[in-house]
């Protein structure tokens, strides 16, 4: 097996979406930049992330009931850089609504979900949740993550 820096070359040279997921937690409005996003089942409409279990960030979203998907648009790198450095979404000078979950302004999709299960994968845990609604308010280009960089797709 190759090492853990060639493992993940590897792997940063398949593009990937961007999102951020929220949640709510002692009245704060809180997130996480992510690129671990996708489908798993359109019956029932179910989710996957994934968190890896020593983050300090692990405790937001273990037991979360619910929990937002917040599908990132080209032009919102900078809120995905804030985010992977800044829990709290105030600091990273986001506006968002929503009552369940954050939904973060100026996303091109949101999803506020149910947390389903938790599945043990190696050094990260995946959570699964049930897509409760949906809503698409941007029709632009989403963010992607390529080789280490936030770049639009095309």
């Amino acid at each position: 097996m190759a090492d853990n820096r060639s493992f993940r070359d590897a792997l940063g040279r398949y593009p990937t979406g961007v999102a951020i997921v929220t949640a709510f937690v002692d009245g704060k409005a809180l997130g996480m930049t992510v690129n671990s996003f996708a489908s798993v089942s359109l019956d029932p409409p179910l989710v996957l992330w994934s968190i890896e279990t020593t983050s300090e960030r692990y405790g937001i979203f273990d037991k979360a009931e619910h929990w937002g998907v917040n599908v990132l648009a080209a032009d919102q790198a900078g809120l995905a850089h804030a985010c992977a450095l800044e829990a709290d979404l105030a600091a990273c000078h986001t506006g968002w609504s929503g009552e369940t979950v954050p939904l973060i302004d100026g996303a091109v999709a949101r999803l506020t979900c149910k947390a389903e299960a938790v599945h043990a994968g190696g050094d990260h845990d995946i959570m699964v949740g049930r897509v409760l609604a949906i809503d698409t308010p941007r029709d632009v280009p989403s963010l992607v993550f390529y080789r280490s960089t936030y770049c639009e797709p095309g």
